[in-house]
């Protein structure tokens, strides 16, 4: 199966998604255009980028939200785009270890938001740290898959990869708002896992 477009969905509850548009936006559409870039510089795939607001409707049991609902939103989309949900929970049923969910063009990962009212830049520095790295990681895996590699690089070798990082073996990969690439200490607007060790 050829994809032919990466698509970021940001999944907000119903009640909640102008205030998200509002407070969030500018960050995912920025971070979509990032991955963009990340993904022709790191693995040599180019793929057009989209990014829009899902508001979701409280339904019955089996239209609450899930991995479930989010797969067949996939389904019915086009199973030709990559379609990456970013989920305000945390998938359960998922064998991937960083609140993610993966399978054939379609990713879920955790969206994080602060617990408490902050500034733009305090909340866009928490989706840096808390979301970006899991976003790469969820990404990391169908881009390898694209690139034809076998699940025990484009799963296993992630998997390995991620646990370096989170036990501070390895750094974390940091760039501007420029997409730049600078030092954890500088000013920056995305963190990655480090694809260089997956290729």
């Amino acid at each position: 199966m050829k994809t032919e477009k990466l698509f970021f969905i940001y999944v907000a509850k119903n009640n909640e998604w102008e205030k998200m548009q509002e407070q969030d936006w500018g960050y995912v559409s920025t971070m979509a255009r990032f991955y963009h870039w990340w993904a022709k510089r790191y693995f040599d795939i180019n793929l057009p980028v989209e990014a829009d607001i899902l508001p979701v409707v409280p339904g019955l049991l089996f239209d609450r939200m899930s991995v479930a609902y989010l797969v067949r939103d996939h389904t019915e989309r086009s199973k030709d785009i990559y379609h990456f949900y970013l989920s305000y929970f945390k998938p359960f049923f998922t064998d991937c270890n960083t609140e993610g969910y993966t399978a054939e063009n379609v990713g879920i990962s955790w969206w994080q938001r602060p617990a408490e009212e902050t500034s733009e830049t305090k909340r866009y520095a928490y989706y840096a740290d808390k979301n970006c790295p899991r976003v790469s990681h969820v990404l990391a895996h169908e881009l390898l898959r694209i690139k034809g590699k076998t699940k025990k690089n484009f799963f296993g070798k992630v998997h390995e990869l991620w646990d370096k990082h989170t036990s501070d073996v390895l750094p974390y990969l940091y760039f501007d708002s420029q997409f730049k690439r600078v030092s954890k200490g500088d000013s920056y607007k995305f963190v990655t896992l480090d694809p260089e060790e997956l290729l």
